[in-house]
């Protein structure tokens, strides 16, 4: 169960550091570049630690997909990004494929 809150927490870490990569003007202020950088070694160090129990295909399609899904909500609410049905279909798609894959990916 730990693994699961370590999972969330790097999906948290890796959200934040994509969030933040664009203020850091190609990595040339200083404080943002820091903190994006953090924020990616955060995620991964922490992904590392899930693996341990959680079979990688399994963390890293919970973890990219969640990415994905939060960095396009944040684009949505925060950027005002709007998104036509195509979109919307993919990122359901990208769900069922999450789910798919935690349901049937097991490695025997």
């Amino acid at each position: 169960m730990l693994a699961y809150l370590y999972l969330a927490l790097a999906v948290i870490a890796e959200t934040t550091g994509t969030a933040l990569i664009g203020q850091t003007n190609g990595f040339t202020k200083l404080l943002p570049t820091i903190l994006t950088l953090a924020c990616y070694g955060l995620s991964f160090y922490l992904l590392a630690q899930v693996v341990k129990v959680i079979p990688v295909h399994l963390a890293y399609a919970i973890w990219c997909a969640s990415g994905i899904l939060i960095i396009t909500s944040l684009s949505v609410v925060v950027f005002k990004a709007t998104l036509n049905w195509q979109t919307v279909l993919g990122l359901v798609f990208l769900i069922i494929g999450v789910v798919l894959v935690n349901l049937f990916g097991r490695v025997h």
